[in-house]
């Protein structure tokens, strides 16, 4: 059964690789070379990368022919291009796409391009780092799509948080066709963003501080003002884990129209309020959406805003499981490219190979399902499926050239790009 998986993970590997793609074939040969390497290493580290691939030449010849290719300026560019392009068709409109920062602490460098002081999301200590954005997207069945992932740095050029925020939004919703609705956290709550996002996204969900002033009745509120007017007419049940334990928590919804007025044009928006009937919580949620009625809007938006979380457990598994934070590249350059790579890894293993999870988890012979119940195969199982993935590709080479379109004749001889 181990062989069968690992021919069936070659061939979705293979299936991704073989799209066509404005890239060359020496660069299209890296990208592939790296995410099989990240896959079976488990590790951005270029030498274990290099490792890993386990060809008939010298180390360092392997890492100067990985070089020459991921250290170029516009390499980052031109996959994450190439990924948003082969992807994107699969995002359909009810998905939600979330966005949201995180940093890469470098507590110890001191020779690596482009680093700045960086808030420690952990730690909440102030250190040398990264901030990097990313963004997914993700359905109904809770099924991650990573889409896009770069990092800004003001001693490389970036001008604002805002403005960088921008740059990736209109990167993605390029290849979108403004498809699906944008989710931000509180950090998008600012004069500048929140008329960006209104403005250029149909459909968009924000959360908002409790003081932050809206518009109703051509009056002006702060959010928590607008409580009082709210009619609470909807109560939502939600299981959340507690000590690996299922937990109910009820929150009553409620919706109110608002406005907001940009450059002159006034937009109809809603706010949406959920109110946690036990312990009082409010979260209050600025949305823009297609929908007409109050109850339909609270419900979409409470359901969309509670899927938000699934990007901070993805930021958690790529610097747990693939050593982000421990990335060692000299150029700022080299960074994007990693993060890019790792992006597209993170691809396969979230959404490419997602029919045969569960093959993974149960048949592959290794036992991660520590507790046997069958709430290990609906949690967030991903780091049990790149410990799997690894194993499974260990043994494997990886094969410079891939047949896209092999003749009848030579079926039985197709050449997967894997061996």
């Amino acid at each position: 059964m181990c062989n069968i998986l690992t021919k069936r993970v070659q061939t979705y590997l293979s299936d991704y690789f073989s799209s066509d793609t404005a890239m060359s074939k020496p660069e299209m040969r890296c990208l592939k070379d790296m995410v099989l390497g990240i896959l079976k290493s488990k590790t951005v580290f270029v030498n274990q990368i290099a490792a890993s691939l386990r060809e008939p030449l010298k180390l360092k010849d392997v890492c100067k022919r990985l070089s020459s290719q991921y250290l170029k300026e516009d390499y980052a560019e031109k996959v994450l291009n190439s990924h948003l392009a082969s992807v994107c068709g699969s995002i359909s409109k009810d998905n939600f796409i979330l966005m949201d920062g995180t940093d890469i602490s470098k507590k110890h460098a001191k020779y690596m391009e482009g680093l700045e002081f960086v808030k420690n999301g952990d730690t909440g200590e102030i250190g040398l780092g990264y901030n990097v954005l990313n963004i997914n997207a993700i359905n109904s069945h809770k099924e991650i799509t990573p889409l896009y992932s770069k990092a800004y740095s003001y001693q490389m050029g970036a001008l604002s948080s805002n403005n960088e925020i921008k740059k990736a939004v209109r990167e993605v919703k390029a290849h979108l066709n403004d498809k699906g609705c944008w989710i931000f956290d509180r950090g998008a709550d600012n004069g500048i963003l929140k008329d960006f996002f209104i403005s250029e996204c149909s459909q968009v969900i924000i959360r908002l501080k409790r003081n932050t002033k809206l518009f109703h009745k051509d009056q002006a509120h702060k959010a928590s003002q607008l409580v009082g007017k709210i009619a609470f007419q909807v109560t939502q049940t939600v299981t959340k884990i507690k000590k690996d334990k299922p937990v109910l928590r009820h929150y009553e919804l409620g919706a109110i129209p608002i406005s907001h007025t940009i450059k002159g044009v006034k937009h109809s928006l809603w706010l949406v309020v959920s109110r946690d009937k036990k312990h009082g919580g409010l979260c209050y949620l600025l949305v823009k959406s297609k929908l007409t009625t109050a109850i339909k809007v609270a419900k979409w938006a409470f359901r969309g805003y509670g899927l938000r979380w699934k990007i901070e457990e993805y930021h958690r598994h790529i610097k747990q499981e693939y050593k982000l934070e421990q990335v060692q590249l000299k150029t700022f350059d080299g960074l994007q490219s990693m993060l890019s790579v790792l992006t597209v890894a993170m691809y396969i293993i979230y959404k490419k190979i997602k029919a045969i999870h569960f093959g993974l988890l149960l048949d592959a012979g290794y036992n991660y399902l520590n507790k046997h119940t069958v709430r290990e195969l609906t949690n967030f199982i991903y780091y049990k499926i790149s410990k799997v993935i690894s194993i499974l590709l260990m043994p494997t080479k990886s094969r410079s050239s891939i047949c896209k379109a092999p003749p009848i004749e030579q079926c039985g001889q197709l050449n997967l790009g894997f061996n």
